[in-house]
């Protein structure tokens, strides 16, 4: 069996193991130099990589290898930066960057999501023309950048996007993607295993593009947050480009340290909207087209009223869809969607009630139901805490007292400054009506309005 053949075929059942996000930051990189009968040899970056894979993937590693290549197969990792192994010569350094030639130029970063694949509308034009910029002149425009919203709408799409348009027009670049929960783990481990030096010279020497998605998760993380603070200064010091993504705009984050606030505000600021259904359904048809099916504009159209905005939720849709047709070889239309997929299409009429208004608040602003109902008020929380009061009262039969104590106990004058707030803004904002109207179709109401 060719040797590069195998690594791939490891690589895809590793994901099954360990998740694509694992793979792609520790195994990817990893090059295959022979196959000798059941003994496979890869080369890694580093020594770092190699410990790293042995003391984490190891037994994983080796149930695949044995699968694939028979019982008792072999793996042996050698390190590119080890002179002691004689197969390959030490890295080279690039002198403007200190990035090391040892590191791949690309960690974690999706090569399908690229701003080609990108449907652009009213809802996220100012965010996409702000990566643009960033992609074609990087650490010379918005450093950094701040891409927030809800979820599902496009973040991490767009952040990839940046990631790839770098690595095709600058051929000294090197993109490091990552989660900030798993920087937070992968710096745990480092401090376990005594490799702070590593983990350092991965996020503040040889990166030139850093791209963390989902930045909130940070909060209250201070240990985590004073290390990030000093890979973020050391990154900028040196003119080279970060990107962030976050469900809320940084001051609205809790228990964020007030000097990353400052510095993550001191770039700008691009929000993502929920689409609006002309642009979900350009967005359905751009992913129908790259899976190469057709949708019937009925189908696309209850598909569009079913997801209430949420990208993330249509491809679900779509690909269930998909895999359903390829089960049953019919073709797809909106009787068959009805047919294998009744809840999500032709679901029983329900009664709205409290407890389901707050569940769809919630969950449209990525919230828990005990957010919603719970004492905390910070802006995040209150302005879906007044959406859930308006649309209590607008459709259930419930008293303001009533209605007091479905959220959580509050007095009735509470929940009436709620109701009316929300009530007096939609006479002049377009853009909370549309966004009350996503949830209501979620709820499956007439809007009364």
């Amino acid at each position: 069996m060719d040797p590069e053949q195998l690594w791939e075929n490891m690589l895809e059942a590793m994901q099954k193991r360990i998740g694509p996000q694992d793979v792609e930051i520790w195994l990817r990189s990893a090059q295959p130099i022979r196959l000798d009968g059941k003994r496979l040899l890869l080369e890694v970056a580093n020594r770092y990589y190699s410990d790293w894979i042995g003391e984490n993937y190891r037994g994983a590693l080796q149930e695949v290898a044995d699968e694939l290549l028979g019982p008792r197969a072999e793996l042996e990792f050698i390190a590119r930066d080890d002179p002691a192994t004689g197969e390959a010569p030490m890295p080279t350094t690039d002198a403007s960057t200190g990035a090391s030639d040892s590191q791949p130029r690309a960690i974690g970063v999706n090569p399908t999501q690229d701003f080609e694949a990108f449907v652009v509308g009213e809802c996220n034009k100012f965010a996409h023309a702000a990566a643009r910029a960033v992609a074609d002149y990087p650490a010379s425009n918005y450093n950094p950048l701040f891409i927030y919203g809800s979820t599902g709408l496009g973040k991490t799409h767009l952040m990839h996007a940046i990631g790839n348009e770098i690595l095709g027009r600058v051929s000294a670049a090197r993109v490091v993607y990552v989660t900030a929960e798993d920087f937070m783990n992968e710096m745990i481990n480092c401090l376990r295993y005594k490799r702070m030096e590593d983990f350092r010279s991965k996020y503040r020497k040889r990166a030139t593009v850093l791209l963390v998605d989902d930045i909130q998760f940070l909060s209250g993380k201070d240990r985590t947050q004073e290390e990030f603070f000093h890979t973020f200064n050391a990154l900028q010091n040196s003119n080279r480009q970060v990107v962030l993504t976050a469900d809320v705009i940084p001051k609205s984050i809790e228990k964020l340290e007030p000097r990353l606030r400052t510095r993550f505000e001191g770039g700008l600021l691009a929000d993502l909207q929920a689409p609006d259904k002309e642009t979900l359904l350009a967005i359905l048809y751009q992913k129908a087209d790259v899976l190469n099916i057709h949708i019937p504009a009925d189908l696309a159209d209850a598909i569009a009223n079913t997801v209430a905005g949420n990208i993330r939720e249509l491809e679900g849709v779509l690909n269930r869809l998909v895999a359903l047709q390829n089960f049953y070889h019919e073709a797809l239309s909106l009787e068959f969607a009805r047919k294998q997929m009744p809840n999500i299409f032709t679901p029983a009429p329900a009664q709205v009630t409290v407890s389901g208004i707050i569940e769809a608040v919630a969950r449209f602003h990525n919230l828990r139901s005990a957010d919603i109902t719970g004492n905390k008020r910070t802006r995040t929380l209150t302005r879906p805490r007044h959406i859930a009061m308006y649309l209590a009262r607008t459709h259930t039969n419930l008293s303001f007292p009533e209605l007091g104590r479905e959220f959580g106990g509050r007095d009735h004058s509470t929940i009436q400054h709620g109701y009316r707030k929300v009530e007096r803004e939609l006479r002049d904002n377009a853009d909370l009506a549309y966004k009350i109207r996503l949830i209501e179709q979620g709820l499956q109401v007439r809007s009364s309005r």
